[in-house]
């Protein structure tokens, strides 16, 4: 439990560096989602032949495919169109959809749960509230949590019978396949070293240590320990970015901490 927990936090903390990378390459959101695919599809399956692992796809991994695709192209649009953290923290909306997912599941709901999501969905609250208009960033924002509620509970069903590493190549290999055709017509490579960063740093190792976590971990549990994920946006928002914070958002952002800290717990 505590490693598949460490899995999940890990892989929050490395695909918060993803706005970095989106912000200094050029192009739309689904030309930057196809180089982001392709590129960590070189490493997966390098890793998948080490491993000698055939992956085969079913009906869920396909469906996982999907909803990881659709999270990441309406991710990178919000990045593109808001402030880091916010991007963030409306893809982490998720947890508010997969409680109600998981008890529909037949999974039961924890105390702990009870107390961490409404915590953990308050410090959001804080956060947003700066920005909390409606716009093309917010509308992608939220479509993004939409999809990556289903990306919890779809990884942790497909971990029944896959691999993470399978799991993972399949992601990126459909994800890749659907937007070639795009690629050729529209898309442009504009630096080829950020470009292998994005396949490597918030892609191929955060997809495979989520897939590997998500097992071990309960479908409500997870999206908030990956909430560490908008805390290190925001971070790297003022840092690098330098986008201001305000005092509700300081007290978010420890109230995010909180909600991470007792979902941890045993």
């Amino acid at each position: 439990m505590r490693l598949g927990s460490a899995a999940v936090a890990t892989s929050a903390l490395l695909m918060s560096t993803v706005s970095i990378f989106v912000r200094n390459l050029e192009g739309d959101a689904l030309t930057i989602t196809f180089l982001r695919f392709s590129s960590a599809l070189l490493i997966i399956a390098f890793l998948c032949l080490l491993n000698h692992e055939i992956p085969k796809i079913d009906r869920t991994l396909f469906s996982l495919a999907i909803f990881n695709l659709l999270t990441v192209v309406n991710y990178i649009t919000a990045i593109q169109n808001l402030e880091v953290a916010t991007a963030a923290l409306l893809l982490y909306m998720a947890p508010v959809y997969v409680v109600p997912l998981s008890a529909l599941m037949g999974e039961k709901v924890e105390v702990k749960t009870l107390i961490a999501v409404p915590l953990g969905i308050g410090g959001l609250y804080m956060i947003l509230t700066p920005y909390a208009e409606i716009n093309t960033g917010i509308l992608f924002g939220i479509f993004s949590g939409v999809s990556y509620a289903f990306v919890f509970i779809l990884s942790k069903e497909a971990r029944k019978n896959h691999s993470p590493l399978q799991i993972t190549f399949l992601n990126l290999g459909l994800g890749t396949i659907i937007l070639l055709p795009y690629f050729f017509i529209f898309g442009t490579v504009s630096n080829i070293w950020w470009v292998i960063g994005l396949g490597t740093i918030p892609t191929a190792i955060p997809f495979t240590l989520f897939a590997y976590g998500v097992k071990y971990v309960k479908v409500q549990r997870a999206p908030i320990l990956a909430l560490l994920e908008p805390l290190s946006a925001f971070v790297i928002g003022y840092l690098y970015f330098e986008e201001i914070m305000v005092w509700k958002q300081l007290i978010g952002a420890a109230m995010i901490l909180s909600s991470v800290f007792i979902a941890w717990r045993e």
